[in-house]
This record gives structure tokens, sequence and C-alpha cells, in this order.
């Protein structure tokens, strides 16, 4: 994650992860093998927290918040994840379409998310909004900080102590805009 696909070479992850590099290549093959591998796994887990999220017996407010807290406490202990993802989107897009299976595995999850967002509607509780708009503009404020870290710490002259305040207020801050967003 911290170089990109592109950058990164099969001994330098056996480095890393320190084992042998015979046993990566045998368990893995090749580097596009293993970052299918991981990336899966990354997409995987991303839908089965936000689809308990959505699924659980909160309110759709509550339910709001916790996939803004779960992404960004996520994406603190992976702070280079959104710039792979990113970097992979645009420098290969095939094999992120492979990964993803053309999408068609995040279907249930937009599906469930817009039937949420459908059923608030329908009853009054939240303005008449774009599924898809507020399902992007929660990715976006939970991973733009991290994206734009470099600049943020020399535009504010904050250290990684000052970052990782300002992350700490962030789930607050971007789940009270969203619900500010959202209310009749």
């Amino acid at each position: 994650m911290q170089k990109g696909f592109a950058a990164t070479r099969m001994c330098d992850i056996a480095r890393t992860a320190d084992i042998n590099q015979a046993l990566l290549h045998y368990y893995f093959r090749n580097k596009n093998k293993l970052f299918m591998v991981i990336f899966e796994q990354e997409t995987k887990n991303f839908q089965a927290n936000i689809l308990s999220i959505l699924r659980s017996e909160h309110i759709f407010f509550d339910k709001i918040r916790f996939m803004v807290e779960t992404e960004i406490q996520k994406i603190s202990l992976a702070p280079y994840l959104p710039m792979f993802i990113l970097s992979e989107m645009h420098s290969n897009p095939e094999r992120m379409e492979q990964s993803l299976g053309g999408g068609h595995q995040h279907a249930e999850l937009f599906n469930t998310f817009r039937g949420l967002v459908e059923k608030e509607y329908a009853a009054g509780r939240i303005r008449k909004v774009c599924s898809f708009q507020l399902f992007m503009s929660i990715l976006g404020l939970t991973m733009f900080p991290f994206l734009a870290q470099p600049m943020a710490k020399r535009a504010l002259n904050i250290n990684d102590h000052g970052f990782d305040q300002l992350i700490s207020d962030r789930a607050q801050y971007a789940s009270d805009m969203l619900i500010q967003s959202l209310r009749v």
C-alpha cells in the first residue's frame, strides 16, 4: 500500500513480512495474484462492516454515524489504503474492475443502502436525496483527509500528532455535517 503495485517487488514484500521469498512465490505465484487476494480481502471487509451497520436495528442517523466512524477508524489503521486504491484505479482500471467483479460484488451493499435511504424518505424522516451521492459523500468525507494528509499537515503547520488529533475529531464533524444535510 505504501509504494503501490508498480513500485513494489515480491522481494520487498517478503522482506517486510519477514518470510522467505520462495514461500511467497509458492503461495501467490506473482505480484498480481497477491494484489488480488489483498484487494478482495479489503473489499470484503469493507462490505461486511458496512452491511452489518446497515442491517442493524439502529436508527438511520446512527447508521450514518457508525459508517463514518468505522471507516475513519479502519483507515487510521491503514492510512495508505485510500491512496493505494486511488492510484490503482487510475493506473490499471482493468485490474481493479476484475478484482471488483465488474462492480457486481457491491450490488448488495448499494441496494441495501438505497433501500434504507428510500425508506427514510418515504417515512418523512429525511429530505429527498440521491442515495449514490450520499454514499459517495460518506466515502469522500472519510477518505479525503488521508489522501490530503501531506498537504493538510503543511498547510496547517501540524505534525503527525496534530494530524491524529484532527482525524480524531473528524468522525463527529463529518457525521454531524451529513446528518444535518439530511434533516427535513
